[in-house]
């Protein structure tokens, strides 16, 4: 499936790719649809160059490989979708999201809405190709590894510790899968805001330990008796309103941390009050996609089944039937429509 443009997604046939030495290939079994992919289908993206193949959350079976690459055919395997240089200071500490020659496949490199992935000999250096040892797990489970490695990234950088209290403001797929992840963690206390009753309450069925919509005119007080008046330690906004950002400064104690996980909708009628950060002296971390060190902890939870992902298929499609799949990302319809290929 070709996006020759923005708005123009096309079917075509392709020649099958040919592995030379050091490379393989990867039949797409199931590649998860990300409201990235939205994004550039509908109104493009910085690194996008047309025409290209979408999709980064990307499971497979190794079809063919050449002399002196690792794995053998007929392995099952989650395709890591950034491709590091590999020798610049990020690459060398573990943090190869951040290299500054980082290439992404679905953005720079055809992606996984397509039969079969030509796996080439930087990216398999780059340690991309990560073998599934846990033979029960689907392949539409599979392509939650990418997905579940971006909220591994961000708990990471927001150390908080077991006792901590932990709101998530945001009831999506991205939402629950930070839930998932702060339960494996052992963090016991964590709170959804999110104005949809539907996604209250089916975040409280999955796991959330209180639910609020937001609009509560007590809300600081509400959270303080959750929390047996400690208040909030960190914040994970998994929507890209600055209101959500706004209500996350509001909300978190003097001292706490704010996840900036979700890049912010640009709003010009709404003032965000970021003085909070320096009143209350709250601590901001970011982060970006995730590292291939990220990506193999998310497989591990999964394969432990620690994280259980199940519940939030919600939509399995052909490949022709994408453009229906974005319908369903953009109307919220269910938490995951993936893409799945025989």
């Amino acid at each position: 499936m070709v996006l020759e443009k923005p708005g123009k997604l096309v079917i075509k046939d392709k020649d099958m790719p040919v592995c030379s030495d050091g490379e393989m290939l990867v039949k797409v079994r199931a590649c998860n649809i990300c409201r990235t992919d939205l994004k550039c289908a509908t109104m493009g993206q910085r690194d996008l160059v047309y025409p290209r193949v979408l999709g980064h959350e990307i499971a497979g079976e190794i079809i063919a490989k050449g002399k002196g690459a690792n794995g053998r055919v007929g392995s099952r395997v989650s395709i890591h979708p950034g491709i590091s240089c590999g020798v610049c200071d990020y690459c060398k500490s573990g943090q190869d999201n951040l290299c500054d020659q980082i290439k992404i496949m679905g953005f720079n490199f055809d992606g996984g809405f397509q039969e079969v992935i030509k796996i080439d000999k930087q990216a398999i250096q780059s340690k991309i190709v990560n073998l599934i040892k846990n033979d029960t797990l689907a392949y539409e489970e599979i392509s939650f590894i990418e997905p579940l490695a971006c909220c591994v990234n961000i708990q990471d950088r927001l150390q908080l510790n077991k006792k901590a209290v932990l709101v998530i403001i945001g009831g999506g797929r991205l939402g629950l899968l930070n839930l998932f992840v702060a339960k494996a963690e052992g963090i016991q206390n964590v709170i959804l805001i999110e104005a949809n009753d539907e996604r209250r309450n089916r975040g409280k069925a999955l796991g959330f330990d209180a639910v609020f919509s937001g609009d509560e005119p007590d809300l600081l007080d509400q959270l303080k008796r959750c929390s047996d008046g400690h208040g909030v330690d960190g914040v994970i906004p998994c929507c890209p309103g600055p209101e959500a950002f706004d209500l996350a400064l509001e909300i978190l104690r003097k001292k706490g941390t704010l996840g900036y996980f979700s890049g912010l909708t640009r709003n010009d009628d709404f003032q965000l009050d970021i003085n909070r950060i320096h009143y209350k002296e709250i601590t901001v971390v970011g982060s970006y996609g995730c590292s291939v060190k990220h990506s193999q902890k998310a497989k591990t939870l999964l394969e432990s089944r620690k994280i259980d992902v199940r519940p939030l298929i919600s939509h399995r499609i052909k490949l022709e039937e994408l453009e229906q799949g974005m319908d369903y990302i953009r109307n919220g319809d269910g938490y995951s429509t993936i893409v799945v290929m025989k």
